[in-house]
């Protein structure tokens, strides 16, 4: 985690609340802590990490809101859906927990990630405040409702197996 962290923040800065100048000198206990923070999902191609992601939830907000955090994927596998399944099994988590919206922060200029939120459903909310690693850039807060068909995909197919 600690080293597609780094090429994640080293590949794409602007996209970032952190840098990586904040993390690389983290301790194996500050990496621990950081697994602690919430669900992280690894996306392996050819039994290589490609990309990653996580889901979080921060224990004064909404119960029924999670957090998407730290996606990327490494550009020589972007355009292979891989976004879109890590959004996936965030989404399935955030749904599972019993959450009914996922939320997460896209900075100005990243126009791919705008391409690929939308595509998945999440939609921008006109709230905006300074990227952490960067306060001269902007960052607007997208959310995705988590519908009841997203909870129930996974466990219909198992009850009604016909």
């Amino acid at each position: 985690m600690r080293n597609l962290r780094l090429a994640a923040l080293g590949e794409a800065p602007y996209a970032f609340a952190s840098t990586v100048e904040r993390e690389r000198d983290n301790s194996p206990e500050q990496w621990r802590e950081r697994l602690g923070w919430g669900t992280w999902f690894v996306a392996y191609v050819d039994d290589q990490p490609a990309g990653l992601v996580a889901g979080t939830s921060w224990p004064d907000e909404d119960p029924d809101r999670r957090h998407l955090i730290s996606m990327w994927v490494r550009p020589s596998h972007r355009g292979l859906g891989i976004a879109a399944q890590l959004i996936a099994a965030v989404r399935d988590w955030a749904a599972d927990a019993g959450a009914h919206e996922l939320e997460l922060w896209v900075a100005d200029g990243n126009e791919a990630a705008v391409r690929t939120y939308a595509s998945a459903g999440f939609v921008p909310t006109g709230r905006r405040q300074p990227l952490p690693s960067n306060p001269a850039v902007g960052e607007e807060l997208w959310v995705l409702a988590i519908t009841t068909a997203h909870r129930a995909q996974p466990h219909e197919a198992a009850e009604n197996p016909g």
